[in-house]
C-alpha cells in the first residue's frame, strides 16, 4: 500500500484526531462546545479550524497540489492571529499531523512506506513555512488596525466595554 492510498483511506479518522488535538489546546468546556456545536454561525472557531485541517490536510496529501494557502486555512490562521498566543503555540499543530500519520504508517509496516513518508515531512515542513509567512501577516494587520484604533481615538470605545454576551454571563453568575 503507498501513503497516498493509506492517507485517503484513513483520512476521517486522522482529521478528527487532528482536530482534537488543535482544538484540546482550549480549556476543556471550551473544547467541549467546539466538538458538539456544528453549526458555523453558533461556532465559528470549531467550524474555521474543523474546515480550515480538512483543506490542509488535502493539500498535504496531494503532491501535486501547489497552493497552500487555501481560503478556509487563512480564516483559520486569522483566527488563531487574535489569539493572545506566540506564533510558535499557533503554528505547532501542523507538526501534529506528521505523528498523527507515522503511527498509521507503522501499523501498516513502516519499511514499505518510510521514503513516501519522509517525502510528506518535508512537505508538512514546506507547508509549515508558507503558513508562517500567512500568520504573521495577519498578526500585523491585527497590530496595525489596533494601533489605528489608539492614532484615532476609537479605543476609548471599545476597550474595557464589556459585550452582551459577558453580560449575559456575570447576570447569570449572580443570579445563582
Amino acid at each position: 500500500m503507498k501513503l497516498q492510498e493509506l492517507l485517503s483511506k484513513n483520512r476521517d479518522t486522522i482529521l478528527a484526531d487532528w482536530e482534537d488535538v488543535v482544538l484540546g489546546e482550549y480549556a476543556p468546556e471550551t473544547f467541549r462546545i467546539f466538538k458538539k456545536q456544528k453549526n458555523k454561525f453558533a461556532n465559528p472557531i470549531g467550524h474555521k479550524t474543523t474546515t480550515g485541517l480538512a483543506e490542509l490536510y488535502d493539500v498535504l496529501c496531494d503532491e501535486d497540489d501547489k497552493e497552500i494557502a487555501t481560503p478556509a486555512l487563512v480564516e483559520m490562521l486569522k483566527v488563531r492571529a487574535l489569539q493572545p498566543i506566540s506564533a510558535t503555540e499557533a503554528m505547532s499543530f501542523l507538526f501534529e499531523i506528521k505523528t498523527l500519520v507515522r503511527e498509521r504508517c507503522e501499523k501498516q509496516g513502516m519499511d514499505k512506506l518510510y521514503k513516501e513518508f519522509l517525502a510528506f515531512c518535508v512537505r508538512v515542513d514546506a507547508t509549515a513555512l508558507a503558513m508562517f509567512d500567512i500568520f504573521t501577516n495577519c498578526k500585523h494587520r491585527v497590530f496595525m488596525v489596533r494601533i489605528n484604533e489608539l492614532k484615532t481615538g476609537r479605543h476609548i470605545i471599545t476597550d474595557n466595554a464589556k459585550c452582551s454576551a459577558q453580560l449575559v454571563r456575570e447576570n447569570m453568575e449572580e443570579d445563582k
